[in-house]
């Protein structure tokens, strides 16, 4: 799997490994500022809580 991409009604979020250095690149759309910052905030969330479970 080289990337997971997350799809909302109005927006997406992506999460892949960087390709030069050793992280995650994580890239964000929508249709307004506010849904973006809260579509990265769900994203970010989700992965610290994936990162507690290791």
């Amino acid at each position: 799997m080289e990337s997971v991409r997350v799809l909302f009604h109005d927006g997406w979020g992506l999460v892949r490994a960087s390709n030069t250095q050793l992280a995650l690149v994580l890239r964000f759309e929508s249709m307004t500022q506010e849904r973006l910052g809260e579509i990265r905030s769900l994203v970010e969330k989700t992965l610290e809580d994936v990162k507690r479970k290791f």
